[in-house]
């Protein structure tokens, strides 16, 4: 007897009370998010969403105009955001036709690794930037998430800060062409979707089943793992705790106050909002942040106050 879902068996292994087949009524077109529930450093500056803007979050999709071949390319799961096989990421006609302007190459630690995930002559040829990130185990890959979307975000952000000095950092936002991100492994169907999987969980706040479909709809061959489905479910818990830390933190300071933790976040907020490119503000270490990163919860929507044109 043939499953219900044509696609994948779904993802009930890791999660009790999950049916077998996958609920795609889930898979929508992607809006930006209401909220961002994580202290500024974490996983995005301070004006990361507001540099971007809500239209730069929007990503329709074609599920229904999905074919075999696709696979061998590369698929916009958001804007800004890509996933795909390598060989995708050599082809400088699509790199530059898609405005790519980051490579980022995921990789196992294998010998043949280094040089057939690799897309170092197209980067050179096109002039934009290519990382590789070598994840050793799965359980490497849970503890590298949050490295790895800071990573992503701090090249995507219009920020002041992060701004690259070749570019006109005074243009107006709506000027500043937006830079985008295609992640990839040797099949693009793994290690890349899962990324991206956890990127969605991160950013746009949506549960694992939500960023699964909402991935794979976008990329129909992405076939994860067995543990690389149970790291993505231990991220999910760990969200969701940190969550619910910011918030009792968050509840906990608006009833006591917290005067000298809201004044230094309000001057580091202050410095960025005058817009003075010349104010030197100093890379942060999340480590460090540890003890007082959820008591900086921003409570506003992430678009609320846009950085100044």
């Amino acid at each position: 007897m043939s499953s219900p879902d044509p696609y994948f068996p779904g993802l009930n292994r890791i999660r009790s009370g999950l049916s077998e087949a996958l609920d795609y009524t889930l898979l929508q077109e992607i809006e930006a998010p209401n909220s961002h529930d994580f202290p500024n450093g974490y996983f995005s500056c301070a004006d990361f969403f507001k540099s971007l803007g809500p239209a730069s979050f929007h990503s329709g999709y074609g599920f229904m105009e999905w074919h075999y071949n696709k696979r061998r390319e590369a698929q916009m799961i958001l804007p800004f955001l890509y996933v795909g096989p390598t060989s995708a990421a050599r082809i400088i006609e699509f790199v530059k036709g898609e405005g790519i302007t980051y490579l980022l190459g995921i990789r196992e630690p294998m010998p043949y690794h280094e040089r057939i995930v690799c897309a170092d002559k197209c980067a050179a040829q096109l002039g934009i930037k290519s990382d590789y990130i070598v994840l050793e185990d799965d359980e490497d890959f849970a503890q590298s998430i949050p490295d790895i979307i800071r990573s992503i975000n701090d090249h995507l952000c219009c920020c002041p800060v992060h701004i690259q000095p070749a570019s006109n950092a005074q243009a107006p936002i709506s000027d500043r062409p937006l830079k985008k991100v295609l992640i990839f492994c040797e099949t693009g169907n793994e290690r890349s979707a899962a990324i991206a999987i956890a990127y969605l969980m991160a950013i746009m706040n949506y549960d694992l089943v939500k960023a699964f479909i909402n991935v794979q709809g976008r990329r129909c061959c992405c076939n994860l793992t067995d543990p690389l489905k149970g790291r993505l479910h231990t991220f999910e818990s760990v969200l969701t705790a940190k969550r619910d830390l910011a918030k009792a933190q968050s509840d906990v300071g608006s009833v006591n106050g917290n005067p000298g933790v809201s004044s230094l976040r309000k001057r580091a907020i202050d410095a960025i909002h005058e817009g003075d490119s010349a104010v030197d503000v100093p890379d942060v270490d999340p480590l460090e942040m540890d003890q007082q990163r959820f008591a900086l919860r921003n409570s506003q929507q992430p678009f609320s106050d846009r950085l100044d044109d």
